[in-house]
């Protein structure tokens, strides 16, 4: 946005964990919400409304949370998702909404937004300046893969692939390869205790929590490629640039697959949807999740491999 109107005024209402990755985007002022601080994120947004009314909001989340927050932000301008793209009460937030296509990827929604305010070029621009990394692990001269096997814990979520699966991966790729494994993820205790399972190898690397997203992009960016199901980090490795290959079954790839990184995923989106629910994928609403707990185990450690003589060509 700030390409096509360099003297907009930019406020970035976002949570604490994905501030520390874009802290250093230049001009841009940050209101920094704290799930685990709602009050004091609340106390912040209060200030806000006292003391200004924006031209437009855009209000590019449908979370509850979301939605009510959004009640304290003054704008001339509230404009939303559309009516197929809503949930959690989002239209009645909005005092405008968004015209998309009917199955859109994610990140295209976003330029539905530019568009409403009458931006209609495209431009991508993901380059930011990291900090100064602090060294957590030596890689210097090894090569190395990126795997990580978590994604947000919510309930049905069964976005995971089974962690075994990653120990025999990474055994393959250092045996046949000579590549090394670095296990990533964020800091709970189940995170920690899966990883622990699949560690005790001197080529896997265990920096499951000892890593704050900035230090994770320091890491993807020298690696070989990553692997891992739909989680934020397999587009941090998109947007640095690298191959990925993304484990799909439980939900659709090409709504919030790695946007314009799709050459090595892995989609058995429209096999689950076939053995758990008797559909095809044009016969479901657009997002629609299977709730399965086995759907996972339709990707195979082969449709893995396969991948992987993919990337390195051999």
């Amino acid at each position: 946005m700030k390409h096509f109107t360099p003297n907009t005024d930019i406020t970035w209402i976002i949570g604490k964990t994905e501030y520390a990755l874009v802290k250093n985007i230049k001009n841009i002022k940050f209101i920094v919400i704290d799930k685990g601080n709602i009050f004091a994120s609340i106390k912040s947004l209060l200030n806000l409304r006292k003391g200004r009314i924006f031209d437009v909001f855009l209000h590019m989340q449908v979370s509850l949370r979301s939605n009510l927050l959004s009640l304290f932000i003054k704008a001339d301008r509230k404009i939303g998702y559309n009516k197929n793209l809503s949930k959690n009460l989002h239209s009645l937030f909005n005092k405008e909404k968004i015209d998309c296509h009917k199955e859109p990827h994610v990140i295209e929604t976003f330029f539905c937004f530019l568009k409403k305010i009458g931006i209609k070029d495209k431009k991508l621009d993901w380059s930011m300046e990291l900090d100064n990394p602090r060294e957590i692990i030596n890689l210097k001269g090894i090569k190395y893969i990126i795997l990580n096997p978590f994604t947000s814990s919510r309930r049905l979520n069964y976005r995971e692939w089974n962690i075994n699966n990653y120990k025999n991966i990474s055994e393959y790729l250092f045996n046949k390869y000579s590549i090394e494994s670095i296990i990533v993820g964020g800091g709970t205790n189940y995170e920690k205790k899966e990883s622990k399972k699949i560690c005790n190898k001197e080529f896997i690397h265990n920096l499951v929590g000892k890593t704050d997203l900035q230090q994770l992009c320091n890491i993807i960016k020298d690696c070989e490629f990553y692997i891992g199901p739909d989680s934020g980090t397999i587009h941090m490795a998109t947007m640095l640039g690298k191959p990925v290959i993304g484990l799909y079954a439980t939900s659709n790839p090409y709504r919030t697959g790695p946007y314009n990184n799709m050459e090595f995923i892995i989609n058995k989106y429209p096999e689950a949807l076939m053995k758990y629910k008797k559909q095809k994928v044009s016969d479901v609403k657009w997002g629609q999740r299977i709730r399965n707990k086995n759907a996972m185990s339709l990707i195979t450690e082969e449709d893995v491999k396969d991948k992987i003589s993919q990337i390195l060509g051999v």
